[in-house]
């Protein structure tokens, strides 16, 4: 019998869409610098179909604007699930499906639209601390081109927190623009060397290899007041660009869902030949 699947967003897209300043969502945050006056334009959902409620995220120059130090400035709109869904050295599994949206412009500029992270304080980053600004653990992100796009999915882990670079696990593989696509996610991280477990499908084609090093940050991360480590920037989905003056972008996600357990009975992963380990 198939795990039920703990789905965020299965009757809860009006909850976030009707979202303000005054009634945040109850299941999803915000980008923090975004301004409250844009949220209904920026996310916007089409609940016309009951069996697939689209949501779909917009973001124009200038949107939630950062710069750390020693990087590029930035500008996203992303929604990040509220629930601690993703653990060290726990499997979880998880599935959307996602479909960029014409025009889909700037040329090999870096677009994430979905990352897992655990941050460093910023007290440990520079210019106070030794650190550089945080990468995520796990993101995929999808680089127009100019026939559409590319999927590329990246990880990262380390001891040091200036040691290390992402480690493309996937891809470049092609994306066309207005087109579906589903993603397959199994996660186990781990900040132990050879204890991590990634596996990612697009579209049921796996990654060439299951990813076992480490993921997250050994000496900074994060960490609760007892010291344990933990994931503090829980799956967020959207898009997360190198600033693109007057260039606007869209991309739609529908059926989010995540797994505990094994799910392999479950529709969306019966095809795929998953591992537990």
């Amino acid at each position: 019998m198939a795990q039920e699947a703990v789905s965020p967003l299965a009757g809860s897209f009006a909850d976030l869409c009707a979202a303000d300043s005054e009634h945040p969502s109850k299941l999803w945050r915000i980008s923090s610098r975004l301004d409250p006056a844009s949220w209904r334009s920026r996310i916007v959902c089409d609940l016309s179909s009951p069996s697939r409620p689209i949501l779909r995220i917009t973001v124009h120059p200038g949107d939630a604007p950062d710069q750390s130090v020693g990087d590029a400035p930035t500008e996203r709109v992303e929604i990040q699930i509220r629930k601690e869904v993703i653990k060290f050295d726990e499997p979880t599994w998880y599935h959307f499906a996602f479909r960029l949206e014409a025009p889909w412009r700037g040329l090999g500029n870096r677009t994430v639209i979905h990352q897992v992270k655990q941050n460093i304080p910023t007290e440990e980053t520079k210019p106070l601390g030794a650190c550089q600004a945080a990468n995520p653990l796990f993101k995929i992100e999808a680089i127009p081109t100019e026939t559409g796009a590319n999927f590329v999915a990246k990880v990262r882990g380390s001891a040091d927190c200036n040691a290390g670079e992402s480690k493309i696990i996937c891809g470049p593989w092609h994306l066309n623009v207005g087109d579906w696509n589903d993603v397959n996610v199994m996660l186990k991280p781990s900040l132990r060397e050879g204890a991590s477990s990634l596996q990612v499908y697009l579209n049921g084609r796996a990654c060439d290899t299951s990813y076992t090093g480490r993921l997250g940050f050994l000496d900074h991360g994060m960490r609760h007041q007892d010291g344990r480590p933990f994931i503090d920037v829980q799956p967020r989905f959207g898009i997360y660009r190198d600033t693109l003056p007057d260039i606007v972008q869209s991309i739609d996600f529908a059926d989010i869902q995540f797994w505990s357990t094994d799910p392999s009975s479950d529709p969306a992963w019966s095809k795929l030949a998953i591992s537990t380990k």
